[in-house]
């Protein structure tokens, strides 16, 4: 990869790399959609264009609404590759805890609301993919990200986001989701956000019976080898 001499690599991961250069005299993120050896050639190379196209995609419609994303600077279908604006600043994950952290829940959910008007799914809604500007929060990675408005995927996305928060920050988990709701609820508004915070609690319960019965298996089957 010719192109790539002189990137810095940011993240390898499964599905892409992330490096970071200068397009145009601007600072710039480039994710590269990586082949996968064990798929056909020729249906790899679809499925990355068709991704990379459906993620230029959303980045595009997602500003155009409003929501705080990075700028779209280029796109090469054909090599998977995207390149956009570089987010400098802290993770929302890094910065919960600290002086005024709360209106930055505030404006995650605001964003995050913005997102799900706009008819955008994340997919991958934690304070890992959520940078911390000047400006407030942006959303970053739109990887996982898909058109959709149903009231299950909305929930699910809340969801993700509040199992990051209790996960990484317990002691701020309650305080926080009440601050991300609110600027959510600004969004979306009151009646759609009350919908959707609902269903998070549906799939958060399901969640847990799930867990709840695989721990049960687990015991059966390990009493059952004694």
């Amino acid at each position: 990869m010719s192109w790539a001499e002189g990137l810095a690599l940011v993240e390898r991961g499964a599905e892409s790399e992330i490096r970071l250069g200068d397009f145009m005299g601007l600072r710039a993120i480039y994710k590269l959609r990586v082949r996968k050896a064990y798929m056909d050639p020729a249906l790899d190379s679809r499925l990355r264009a068709q991704r990379t196209l459906k993620e230029a995609k959303v980045l595009s419609l997602a500003r155009e609404r409003g929501v705080r994303v990075p700028r779209l600077y280029a796109v090469f279908p054909s090599m998977g590759l995207i390149v956009m604006e570089y987010v400098e600043g802290p993770t929302l994950k890094e910065v919960v805890g600290s002086p005024g952290w709360q209106g930055l829940a505030e404006d995650a959910g605001l964003q995050l609301g913005l997102l799900h008007a706009a008819g955008i799914v994340h997919g991958d809604s934690t304070t890992s993919n959520m940078v911390v500007t000047g400006e407030g929060v942006t959303l970053i990675d739109f990887g996982l990200a898909e058109f959709s408005s149903r009231l299950e995927d909305r929930a699910v996305d809340v969801h993700l986001l509040k199992e990051a928060v209790t996960s990484t920050h317990p002691g701020h988990a309650g305080e926080f989701m009440e601050a991300f709701m609110r600027g959510y609820s600004r969004a979306l508004g009151e009646a759609a956000a009350g919908e959707v915070e609902a269903r998070a609690r549906e799939v958060e319960m399901r969640g847990r019976y799930v867990a709840a019965r695989r721990s049960v298996w687990q015991a059966e089957a390990g009493e059952g080898g004694d």
